[in-house]
């Protein structure tokens, strides 16, 4: 219990890992929507011992933890549609479920870029097409249920399309506002776009197990979803065929599927999304923040 007590003192001091050090007020994270960051939850404590939640006015969210160094490390996301604003992380002994501290979490509103084009959110879909989305939306909702009670991810992250002269280069950032002049309502991108041509490989970002592979869905068209663990999925979207199946163990940057123009895709790219406990989050700052663990 004295143990426990003195974690208290350092537990949520924000202190990202060496690729992401960053300088936080003591008393506070802020992050945008769609941020994630690593942080430093306490010395000398085990994953077993400690609980962390982020209560953002819903149904608290657990906190994926893992263990380096002899330091106890959570992964903190926010939703790309969570409202700005303040809201609590919370870390408990899991035990007896006791509060050992707690740190406020700031929300402010994220800096995306906008792109105008009367092209965003033109189409009108029919009444079968909207049943057709739900069910797909339901299929991949259903996939992300169960999810690892391991951090498979732990030997580190890649990016999915291999940086070459032609290829890897991102064509869309996260969080694009696609807006249209005649409409008076806007979208997000909610992943990042690789360019790269039909048939190109593509990897998995990181260990994980194949969780869903939706074939020719009306908007992501050949769609891969890996299970990291902890809650952490990473989709894999618009490729032109798999060469995994659902139950597949997969090593960072083996070769999942190739890429296409499926779905509601105008050519060729792959666009990579990441969910952590559900928070749609920018893939690309996972991938950074894990990279050489």
């Amino acid at each position: 219990m004295k143990r426990l007590t003195a974690l208290a003192v350092v537990l949520l001091v924000c202190m990202t890992l060496d690729s992401v050090a960053q300088a936080e007020p003591m008393d506070a994270l802020t992050l945008r929507q769609g941020d994630v960051r690593i942080v430093k939850l306490a010395d000398d404590a085990k994953v077993s011992d400690l609980q962390g939640v982020i209560d953002t006015g819903g149904v608290p969210s657990a906190i994926p933890m893992f263990s380096k160094g002899g330091a106890l490390y959570g992964i903190v996301a926010v939703d790309l549609y969570q409202q700005p604003g303040e809201y609590q992380m919370t870390v408990y002994e899991a035990a007896t479920k006791r509060a050992l501290s707690a740190k406020a979490l700031i929300v402010k509103q994220g800096e995306f870029e906008k792109s105008i084009s009367p092209s965003w959110n033109a189409h009108v879909f029919t009444k079968p097409e909207l049943e057709r989305i739900a069910s797909e939306k339901q299929a991949m909702a259903e996939a992300l249920r169960t999810s690892s009670s391991q951090p498979l991810w732990q030997d580190g992250t890649i990016y999915p399309i291999e940086k070459t002269d032609h290829t890897g280069l991102i064509t869309t950032p996260f969080g694009q506002i696609r807006m249209n002049p005649a409409q008076d309502w806007f979208r997000f991108h909610r992943g990042t776009d690789f360019q790269a041509p039909k048939g190109f490989p593509i990897r998995a970002i990181a260990t994980g197990k194949v969780a869903h592979l939706g074939h020719d869905y009306l908007l992501e068209g050949n769609i891969t979803v890996i299970d990291h663990g902890l809650g952490i999925f990473s989709s894999y979207l618009h490729q032109s065929s798999f060469l995994v199946k659902i139950g597949d163990e997969v090593k960072k940057g083996d070769v999942i599927g190739r890429v296409g123009s499926t779905g509601n895709s105008n050519a060729p790219h792959l666009h990579l999304a990441l969910k952590i406990g559900g928070a749609v989050v920018d893939p690309l700052q996972f991938i950074e923040a894990l990279r050489g663990l």
